[in-house]
């Protein structure tokens, strides 16, 4: 009977221990428990993630705005477009937090040697044709006027490398200097585009450069 007394006391005493703590739930306001709630910014673009602009005229950057739990915050724009250069360009946005930590988005914005020509389009399906090393598929997405995003423009099975290019009159084509996973590409001469072939030839300057004529026809 003793035994079980004690027994009895220890099972009311955790029931009540158990019973308190549950309603241990006043936390200060931004806390949870002994951990502190951060909200971090929230950054909407104004206008398209990508954007082309004519070669001397002129570019606005539309902006982006940022939250963080709703309120609105400041926003810092680092990065600048050279309208007399063709080129690509990236603006970079950040906003930080009450507790310093940030959060970025981008925009990329090429500058075109001229206007598009109308119904210009070279989205698509393409396979490449063998150079060297067994080359894989690419698709080919138009981003914006007179600018394209390729999935392969290696073509290597071994190294698929995606990129941007410029073609504003269905014949010429550009890859502007660019990031890749291989370090920077570009092509140092306009490549073509001919009854649904591309031709260019792609420096990879972070490998020497690496210098390679790649071909991919439309499919």
């Amino acid at each position: 009977m003793k035994i079980n007394s004690i027994l009895f006391f220890l099972i009311v005493m955790v029931t009540l221990f158990s019973c308190n703590k549950k309603d241990d739930f006043n936390y200060p306001k931004g806390t949870v428990g002994i951990s502190k709630i951060t909200y971090f910014a929230l950054l909407t673009l104004k206008g398209d993630i990508y954007m082309s602009v004519v070669k001397g005229q002129t570019f606005t950057d539309p902006g982006t705005t940022a939250t963080v739990n709703g309120a609105a915050v400041p926003v810092t724009t680092s990065g600048t477009v050279d309208i007399n250069t063709v080129g690509l360009y990236i603006i970079t946005y950040s906003a930080v937090n009450a507790d310093g930590f940030a959060a970025t988005t981008t925009r990329t914005v090429f500058v075109l040697p001229a206007s598009e020509t109308p119904g210009v389009d070279l989205s698509g399906s393409y396979t490449a044709v063998p150079v060297g090393s067994t080359p894989g598929p690419a698709t080919i997405f138009k981003v914006a006027p007179g600018v394209y995003s390729t999935s392969n423009c290696w073509g290597n099975s071994g190294a698929v490398i995606p990129a941007y290019f410029i073609c504003v009159d269905g014949s010429s084509i550009i890859v502007p200097n660019q990031g890749s996973p291989y370090g920077n590409l570009e092509t140092s001469s306009p490549g073509t585009y001919v009854s649904g072939l591309i031709t260019w030839s792609i420096d990879l300057l972070g490998q020497g450069p690496l210098i390679s004529v790649k071909k991919w026809q439309k499919q």
